[in-house]
């Protein structure tokens, strides 16, 4: 039971710091408060992610719901909270937009995996896509704040929130192609059995 109180935790945190982002943001910068503020409640949601597999295997309470909401609440909760930056201008909606197409291709490479009898848990590009998205949310934000950008300077910020950018796309896109490989051979079985 805790494994689902986190997992939808989890998505309650993110939707309330994706409406913090919307009530605080200003493009010329969010106070240090503010700031301090939406990165903890960053860190809080992230760690639900953490913690619900492991509550689910302390407490034995594994099953194929919670392996079917993990991955589906971590999908909707890291792309409310991109888009909420990309709606506040910290980021480029590329970002999210290229995580939503990567999370639905996972998604149906892991359906066609499902449909002939092959593993369809998570790879290795989704664990270390997660940690970098998860770990991308506080750097956006810091980059957000107006002391930021007062101490290096607009250019700077400017560079490193493209530089941030491209590594969260980058990486997600990474997965994104690693899920179609390894979906490749049920797709192939399944073109043969028709």
């Amino acid at each position: 039971m805790l494994a689902y109180i986190l997992t939808f935790g989890r998505l309650v945190l993110a939707a309330a710091l994706a409406a913090a982002v919307f009530f605080v943001s200003d493009r010329a910068g969010i106070s240090i408060a503010a700031a301090q503020a939406l990165i903890a409640l960053a860190i809080a949601e992230e760690l639900t992610d953490i913690f619900d597999g492991w509550a689910a295997r302390r407490f034995g309470t594994v099953s194929s719901l919670g392996g079917i909401l993990d991955p589906l609440i971590d999908s909707l909760s890291r792309c409310a909270i991109y888009f909420s930056m990309a709606y506040a201008g910290w980021i480029t909606p590329a970002v999210p937009l290229v995580m939503a197409a990567r999370d639905i291709i996972a998604a149906y490479a892991r359906i066609a995996n499902a449909s002939v009898g092959a593993d369809t848990s998570a790879r290795f590009s989704g664990k270390f896509k997660a940690i970098i998205q998860g770990g991308g949310i506080p750097v956006v934000i810091a980059l957000a704040g107006g002391a930021t950008c007062e101490a290096l300077g607009a250019a700077v910020v400017g560079a490193l929130r493209l530089a941030v950018a491209g590594v969260l796309i980058v990486v997600t896109v990474w997965s994104m192609i690693d899920y179609i490989i390894g979906a490749w051979p049920a797709a192939k079985e399944m073109m043969n059995t028709e």
